[in-house]
């Protein structure tokens, strides 16, 4: 545990102290070299750490330094193409697991910080709260969603941008890390449906539509519950944990909690917030947030399915220095509740519910065994 505290206030401390250098490039600096605390504990842990890590991601590596690119693929084949290509070209690179697992790391988190700091240039911090007790926990077991889902966030803020083309090689990149990325097409929708630009005004109403058919048919999947498994059985082996797991899950009541807090965040920011823009950010950022806690209850068919949720769940974060930067007086209560829930979602999810197997933290490198 103390490890993750100290890292936790260094990437924090790193992030406020960003934000009151005036020098723009020393700032810059000091926002990317934010993300080393937490890139150091994820590379230099043991393969014990994180349910995945000595799973595919060890066997990519080993695959990376006995095989041709092409063999590593044939090794991997039940892999992702792009998760496979860049343990290959990493592993070569390095010729050390930990050295790739710290650059897996840095490639998940800094699109969240670039992204955000780019958004919100003074409101930024108080996503380090968030990428500590929600997020890192989860870069240390599921490496290629994560991946997948820096990439998603790089597509939302082409979206933001109003840059189709780009959003759409994001999305296409996310895919080819981890198939449920996917799922970033609903995002697409929901951004649509949430906003009033002159693009997306033509498509608001169909997405708007989707929007509600997908929510309807989630709560219909999660009533009929196994059954959905044997059909998705038919298709593809890649789901044989969820599988054998079937029924096996059950409600995730922390992710319901969420959706309260989200509805709670709207009505706060919807009082302190301005700008048409700013509004439907807002309603972009919740209703994320939303549909997180949503899927995360497919858990109850099977414990792998919350990550469907993940996307979202990660993208409803930045809801947060969004405020941070917009709101007036409710700016330091929407704060404070963010934090307190983080905490709260770290302390249930990964403490006491052992999700990921982040603790005991032990590395043979630091010398630290059962941290």
């Amino acid at each position: 545990m103390p490890i993750y505290f100290i890292a936790f206030v260094s990437h924090i401390a790193l992030l406020y102290f960003s934000v009151k250098i005036t020098n723009k490039r020393v700032s810059f600096l000091l926002a990317v070299i934010s993300v080393l605390p937490l890139c150091l504990v994820a590379g230099l842990r043991d393969a014990s750490v994180g349910t995945d890590t000595s799973a595919y991601p060890l066997r990519c590596f080993y695959a990376s330094q006995y095989y041709s690119l092409t063999g590593a693929m044939g090794a991997c084949s039940d892999q992702e193409p792009l998760f496979v290509i860049l343990f290959w070209i990493l592993g070569r690179l390095t010729g050390d697991f930990h050295a790739v697992l710290f650059l897996c790391e840095a490639i998940v988190l800094l699109p969240y910080i670039l992204v955000v700091r780019k958004l919100y240039p003074r409101g930024y911090p108080i996503v380090g709260f968030f990428l500590c007790f929600v997020v890192f926990g989860y870069t240390l077991n599921i490496i290629r969603q994560c991946i997948a889902t820096s990439m998603l966030v790089m597509m939302v803020y082409e979206l933001f941008r109003e840059k189709r083309g780009p959003a759409i090689v994001y999305l296409f990149l996310a895919v080819g890390f981890h198939k449920m990325s996917i799922m970033g097409l609903f995002i697409w929708i929901i951004y649509i449906s949430c906003f009033n630009r002159g693009r997306e005004r033509s498509y608001k109403t169909v997405a708007l539509l989707a929007c509600v058919g997908v929510i309807i048919f989630t709560i219909c999947v999660i009533m009929i519950g196994p059954d959905v498994m044997e059909l998705v059985s038919l298709f593809t082996s890649s789901y044989s944990f969820q599988i054998k797991h079937a029924g096996m899950g059950s409600f995730n009541t922390t992710m319901l909690i969420y959706f309260l807090f989200c509805l709670a965040i709207w009505m706060l920011g919807s009082k302190g917030l301005i700008t048409s823009f700013d509004r439907w950010t807002l309603n972009f950022y919740t209703s994320s947030g939303i549909i997180s806690s949503l899927f995360a209850q497919l858990a109850s068919i099977s414990p792998e399915l919350i990550r469907l949720s993940f996307p979202f769940l990660f993208i409803s974060g930045f809801v947060y220095p969004c405020l941070s930067e917009n709101l007036g007086r409710e700016r330091f209560l929407t704060g404070a509740l963010g934090v307190l829930f983080f905490v709260f979602y770290f302390v249930i999810t990964f403490v006491y519910g052992g999700s990921c197997d982040l603790f005991p933290y032990s590395s043979a490198l630091l010398g630290v065994i059962y941290a």
